[in-house]
């Protein structure tokens, strides 16, 4: 009996000894191999997990834990921190997508960037940032109105002046940004690590990053660093996040029933445009509101590039006449034309 005791004490003694050793190890082995998502109550969606992303033309391995980790804590950032504002940005984004995507693609810019005028402005026209940024997709006001030399094609000046400022307009505003964006990419000089030239960063991910940065400020740190990736590049705190933010909301915005996300109808933003009108008189939004039989809200809301304390097409700058582009509910371009003419604003065809 002594024995059998004697037997069970030592076998006691060697597993009390051995357990803290074997979960020693296991404890080091997982330090070893940490877990991006330790924390963080939403993961990517399992066809991510297992293929890997896609995003703007450009995949990224699966396997960069690194990469992996910043995109994720922005995808619950956004889920846990701004979720009513991610469902407004989303319901937005698909009721604008008729007007932005043909532009952009009319560019070669990746659909994705949709959702960066999300990041920029939440599609408020008239969002101005502290820095002085404004409309759909943030430019400052030097640059809205340089554009670049000697690339016409990729020209994204913007008309700003006592009246109007088109950077709150959506169509023109997003053709601006869409050359500036395909000239950042395409042919702006870039010193790479070894001196030598390229023209255009041709990487969507560093393309945004510029977009946000400016595109010198990324080229010197990528020179600094001596690296050619948005993801090795250490980059201003707002550009960090800038990037996995937009990767974010665009992987959110495919993936809403694995997300839990329930958007309220909306209809889409269509509208159409007349160009090149030529007015004998100023012509009033409230007036106009009375042609259409809709409110001066909704004909400002649509030609929000014109300042609302003006709410006026004038007739004339100076002694300058005007060819306006005035946006119109859909439908509603005939009944506009003829009843222009008849009240006078415009020449009566012949």
């Amino acid at each position: 009996m002594y024995r059998t005791i004697l037997r069970v004490f030592v076998l006691f003694l060697f597993i009390s000894w051995t357990l803290p050793c074997h979960a020693y190890a296991a404890t080091a082995e997982a330090s070893q191999q940490p877990n991006y998502s330790q924390g963080l109550r939403y993961p990517l969606p399992p066809s991510v997990e297992k293929n890997g992303l896609l995003f703007a033309g450009q995949k990224i391995d699966p396997s960069r834990h690194d990469v992996k980790d910043r995109i994720l804590k922005e995808i619950n950032y956004l889920l846990m921190d701004r979720r009513s504002r991610v469902i407004s940005w989303i319901a937005k984004a698909d009721s604008l997508r008729p007007v932005i995507l043909p532009i952009l693609k009319m560019y070669d810019i990746p659909p994705e960037f949709l959702y960066l005028a999300a990041i920029e402005s939440s599609y408020n026209g008239r969002a101005l940032s502290s820095a002085g940024a404004y409309g759909y997709w943030q430019f400052m006001k030097a640059t809205a109105m340089s554009g670049p030399r000697g690339c016409d094609q990729y020209d994204w000046k913007t008309d700003i002046n006592h009246w109007k400022d088109e950077r709150a307009d959506l169509i023109k505003s997003t053709h601006s940004a869409a050359r500036y964006l395909a000239w950042i990419n395409r042919v702006k000089k870039v010193t790479l690590p070894d001196g030598q030239e390229k023209e255009g960063f041709n990487d969507w991910f560093l393309t945004a990053a510029a977009y946000n940065a400016g595109p010198a400020r990324v080229t010197q740190r990528l020179n600094g660093f001596g690296v050619n990736q948005y993801w090795e590049t250490p980059l201003p705190t707002e550009t960090e996040k800038y990037v996995p933010r937009w990767m974010a909301l665009g992987i959110i915005s495919q993936n809403r029933t694995f997300y839990g996300l329930k958007l309220p109808a909306r209809p889409a933003g269509t509208f159409e445009s007349v160009h090149k009108v030529i007015l004998n008189k100023d012509l009033t939004f409230a007036d106009m509101a009375k042609m259409l039989n809709t409110t001066p809200r909704a004909i400002w809301q649509l030609n929000s590039k014109v300042a609302p304390e003006k709410s006026v097409f004038p007739a004339k700058a100076g002694r300058t006449t005007i060819q306006h582009t005035i946006h119109l509910p859909k439908g509603a371009k005939k009944k506009f034309m003829t009843q222009l003419a008849a009240s006078g604003y415009t020449k009566k065809p012949k």
